[in-house]
């Protein structure tokens, strides 16, 4: 199923770079964006699978092929209206963005507020070798009023009314906000986490031609049908990722691009200890189409379920920052002796690894970064898409980490005979180059180099 995916992926694409060549905005080409993006926003609907799923010749492939291309000419937004938005943003940046002057050796991108404290000790190593830190905010929203550091919201450029400028509008003015950080930026070091969002590509790409370089630390994992389209053809100078495993599989999709294995900072290298039975559910947030509200929730019934079957075993349900777990369920299931709720709010992640001897999920990568506690990964299939991590997990791994809710209790109890502690660290070393410190040394090396 993902190589037909990936078949529609490559012929769509192919089909309109053709029709689009290209289109130079201010130094960037826009038109690959243009395109990797609106293949951002349908490759992995539901609906889609299900056509492709469905398909069983060629030529029905490239009539969907045709169907998509065609949807990609829709039609623009008024000019008036465009031009309007642009020149008041652009006023409106000049009057409340306040970007003062730095001297400032590397500045971290900030599209989420969650990175704050994940490039927090990076940051403080860098300054520990004498490197000064600062951030750069994309939206004001991305604040975080308890972070105290300087950041800078930079003002945007005046908008050129170019050729492509409407009809590419969706990029031209991200190009626009992008070159109001370049008078901060230049002869500087950038470091972006993730490295998916169109905002982080322009400036991978502006990077090249403005004296800048680019580095992006991996944050997340693959959890849909296919890849997000802006995981692939990275412009930056790195990509710094956690492990063989990961950089392995990143490879395909950015062939040009320098990724290098350094570990991953935010976990520890634990001793791993003998652990009794007890089963961690890791409750996730909504997922687009690919996990909907009413998936978690069943994944939330099933875990609870799963306590019932397996008396003898303790059931860990952690909720998630971004999905409550609602309190009728939690009521529901109160009867039921060895079920333990885990409130993210009153249970660090660490807590609830240090207990666990397997880690389920539907497709986090939680799941993945429970090895370095000494948990079992495991995932589960609360629907029929066929989730990309499943698939490269079942390709790489001697042992099953991906079941059903039929096999999912036989899973257990096959795997509860298996000698797994030699398997798990072997793994874990696959996964995470380094941990913690040392993970943390090899950044900052690649950072400086």
């Amino acid at each position: 199923m993902t190589e037909k995916i990936e078949q529609f992926y490559q012929s769509l694409y192919q089909e309109l770079q053709s029709k689009l060549g290209s289109c130079i905005y201010k130094d960037v080409d826009v038109i690959p964006m243009t395109i990797q993006f609106y293949l951002n926003t349908i490759i992995n609907s539901k609906a889609l699978v299900n056509q492709i799923q469905q398909l069983s010749n060629e030529d029905e492939m490239q009539l969907l092929v045709e169907r998509y291309f065609e949807g990609f000419f829709k039609p623009k937004s008024n000019k008036f209206k465009l031009i309007s938005q642009d020149i008041f943003r652009y006023f409106y940046h000049l009057l409340f963005h306040k970007t003062q002057k730095s001297n400032a050796d590397f500045f971290v991108f900030i599209t989420n507020k969650k990175f704050f404290s994940y490039s927090k000790p990076i940051k403080e190593a860098l300054e520990q070798q004498g490197k000064k830190v600062e951030f750069l905010l994309w939206d004001k929203n991305d604040a975080d009023s308890n972070n105290t550091d300087k950041k800078h919201l930079p003002k945007s450029d005046f908008p050129s009314f170019s050729k492509g400028y409407f009809e590419h509008h969706n990029f031209t003015t991200l190009v626009d906000r992008a070159n109001g950080f370049l008078p901060l930026l230049k002869n500087k070091k950038l470091i972006v986490i993730e490295g998916d969002l169109e905002s982080q590509h322009i400036l991978g790409l502006l990077g090249s031609k403005n004296n800048f370089e680019t580095y992006c630390l991996q944050w997340g994992f693959f959890g849909k049908t296919a890849t997000k389209p802006g995981w692939r053809n990275m412009p930056f100078d790195k990509f710094l990722v956690w492990g063989d495993f990961f950089e392995a599989n990143f490879k395909p999709y950015n062939p040009q691009l320098n990724i290098i294995s350094c570990g991953h900072p935010s976990l520890k290298d634990n001793e791993v200890f003998e652990k009794g039975k007890v089963i961690l559910f890791a409750v996730q947030k909504k997922f687009g189409e690919h996990i909907t509200t009413q998936d978690v929730l069943d994944f939330i019934h099933f875990a609870a379920k799963t306590a019932k079957q397996m008396p003898d075993y303790k059931i860990i349900i952690r909720s998630h920052p971004d999905f409550e777990i609602p309190q009728n369920i939690q009521q529901e299931y109160q009867s039921v002796q060895n079920i333990i709720w885990h409130d993210y709010k009153n249970f660090s992640l660490n807590q609830s690894f240090d207990e666990a001897k397997y880690c389920v999920s539907i497709s986090s990568t939680v799941s993945l970064e429970s090895i370095a506690y000494g948990c079992y990964p495991l995932y589960v299939k609360i629907n029929e898409l066929p989730l990309q991590i499943h698939e490269l997990l079942s390709k790489n791994s001697n042992h099953q980490h991906v079941f059903d809710s039929e096999n999912f209790i036989a899973g257990i109890q096959h795997l509860e005979t298996q000698h797994l502690k030699n398997y798990l660290a072997d793994f874990k070393n696959k996964l995470y180059k380094n941990l913690g410190t040392a993970a943390l040394n090899a950044i900052v090396s690649e950072l400086n180099t």
